[in-house]
């Protein structure tokens, strides 16, 4: 371990034991580590990666969602990936579109075309 050397991402390792290669991982990360060199975490512990669970769509209005030692699956893990897509969407906007091309895809399927 150095003093004032910080790493992030997929070649992070802590307590000799590599963390997951996701963006959940990455983005706990990041927020940890712009506090720590803007002075806004002076006495911080170690970074310590919170499992969130992970969570698939499967297709057919089903997903599948796994935390530790829980699993759901089918219809009720899909409105929970829905509610947790939504929840991480960052700009009004985005809160705003993201139903509304969910609906049109839903009513005339997907249009994989681009113009």
């Amino acid at each position: 371990v150095l003093d004032d050397v910080y790493v992030i991402g997929d070649c992070s390792i802590v307590d000799g034991q590599p963390l997951p290669k996701t963006a959940q991982v990455a983005s706990q990360q990041a927020a940890f580590l712009s506090k720590s060199l803007n002075g806004k975490n002076p006495d911080a512990k170690p970074f310590a990666f919170r499992n969130l669970g992970t969570m698939t769509y499967l297709g057919n209005w089903k997903a599948l969602w796994q935390k530790d030692r829980a699993d759901l699956t089918g219809r009720t893990a899909w409105v929970l990936w829905r509610t947790a897509y939504m929840t991480r969407s960052m700009s009004i906007k985005n809160k705003v579109m993201i139903p509304i091309y969910w609906c049109v895809s839903w009513l005339f399927g997907r249009d994989i075309s681009r113009f």
